[in-house]
């Protein structure tokens, strides 16, 4: 049976909506479904391609920054002693004696390398209050006086307020573990003087002169003095005595006798003044330098001032 032209075009027809039918169920539709997930796995793509060359910009800058980072690292810990044997410790204390003035030392005593947690503290100014001062400040003193205007302070103002608030932030840190090495020992001298201005050469934290800091100035290192505990020794008591026989030709008994007791032993006759003196050392390991330059440390200087 001979199909006429009309059939034929409808039948033509028909068999393309089947193809397209057919096509679209078996490969367009599916494809569909996946666009959503297709599309996530675009944007996951898109980001971690930002990330690389994120990390590409990144890495043209990163040897700076460490080497930044490690020389601030290093500034601190040009202020600390590196890690100190007993033998190393003694060696630095003998130094910081021997820029004493007259003064004599005894009982060296060196103690085993522990460890401390150290962190910044505020000392508050106390303010002494009476009645008459309580009353003058309620009369003067308003609301408004207890607020800070920034805009109303000098230059000078700003900065130290914003160096108290620093501060303040730097004290709410939390602490920091450091190695310490304990040294005590006594000190005698004929001038009371020179026991005072060791104890302030111990403070200052500089033993070598020959170690400088990156302005060339003598390196301070973390030196802290425990107690210096003053007492009079027996050679004083001969001091007193003139100074009695000075005045009213002769010493009396009952002050003599409280001369005595008063003062203590010094068999070695060394000096009128007599200091107790404890002293910590506070150490940390400086970091190895990241690209492996001959950069001097802070325990090599040590050891090389003094080998010298």
């Amino acid at each position: 049976m001979q199909m006429s032209k009309q059939e034929k075009i409808i039948v033509f027809v028909l068999l393309v909506l089947v193809i397209l039918g057919v096509g679209f169920f078996m490969f367009i539709l599916p494809n569909f479904n996946d666009i959503d997930k297709n599309q996530k796995n675009l944007d996951a793509a898109n980001s971690s391609y930002s990330d690389i060359l994120s990390q590409l910009e990144r890495e043209k800058t990163i040897d700076s920054d460490i080497k930044a980072e490690y020389e601030l690292g290093k500034d601190l810990a040009d202020g600390f002693y590196n890690d100190l044997t007993p033998v190393e410790a003694d060696e630095i204390m003998r130094q910081f004696i021997a820029k004493g003035e007259d003064i004599r030392i005894d009982g060296l005593r060196v103690g085993p390398m522990s460890t401390e947690a150290i962190s910044i503290s505020l000392i508050g100014s106390s303010e002494v209050t009476y009645p008459l001062k309580d009353f003058a400040q309620t009369m003067i003193t308003d609301a408004g006086d207890t607020e800070i205007d920034p805009e109303s302070m000098t230059d000078r103002e700003k900065i130290m307020y914003l160096k108290d608030a620093m501060a303040t932030l730097l004290a709410l840190s939390e602490p920091v573990t450091v190695g310490v090495s304990t040294v005590s020992f006594t000190a005698y001298s004929d001038e009371l003087e020179n026991l005072h201005n060791f104890a302030d050469l111990l403070n200052t934290g500089i033993y070598d002169d020959k170690i400088v800091d990156a302005d060339g100035n003598p390196q301070r290192k973390a030196t802290y003095l425990v107690s210096a505990n003053f007492e009079l020794t027996d050679k004083s008591a001969d001091v007193l005595t003139n100074a009695y026989d000075g005045a009213n030709g002769s010493a009396p008994e009952s002050a003599e006798s409280s001369q005595v007791e008063s003062t203590t032993t010094n068999n070695a006759g060394w000096g009128n003044y007599r200091m107790d003196f404890t002293v910590k050392l506070y150490c940390i390991e400086p970091v190895a330098d990241p690209f492996g330059s001959s950069t001097e440390s802070a325990a090599d200087t040590t050891t090389t001032s003094e080998a010298a």
